[in-house]
């Protein structure tokens, strides 16, 4: 637990780290299996995270990485319908319906970092934005020509 302090819900992590390290043992040898629905067997691991690992790890792009700052900018910039995607795995759904495949691997770090800094949760900085005047729910006032 020491090892991830400061990492979100690490008692939990901790237990699920312990708890996936001995069924890769026991059902792959030690090793982390290229197969999506085998890591998603594995305690902890959700479609983000196997799919994340897919891409870096095996270069495989089966799906995309949607945390919660995925889902929100693409709520916001109505990449998805807000109304019908209530969480990252219904937005991944319906972002690898209509997003080309070539984009699914760099969309999660384009807008991670974007989401913790600009695009944020409260507090939205709108103002910093590059694409404030085409996003439906920036708070910067748009200029009609």
């Amino acid at each position: 637990r020491r090892l991830i302090r400061g990492v979100g819900f690490q008692n939990k992590k901790a237990v699920y780290l312990r708890e996936a390290a001995a069924a890769l043992l026991a059902e792959h040898g030690g090793d982390v299996p290229a197969d999506l629905s085998a890591l998603l067997r594995l305690p902890g691991v959700g479609p983000k995270m196997a799919h994340l690992f897919l891409q870096v790890a095996y270069g495989q792009v089966a799906g995309i990485g949607v945390d919660v700052h995925v889902h929100r900018i693409a709520g916001r910039l109505r990449w998805v319908n807000p109304q019908k995607c209530k969480n990252p795995e219904q937005t991944r759904k319906e972002l690898e319906d209509w997003l080309p495949k070539h984009l699914w691997k760099p969309i999660n770090a384009m807008l991670v970092g974007f989401g913790q800094t600009v695009c944020r949760p409260v507090g939205p900085r709108c103002d910093a934005c590059p694409v404030n005047n085409l996003c439906p729910s920036s708070t910067v006032k748009k200029q009609s020509k």
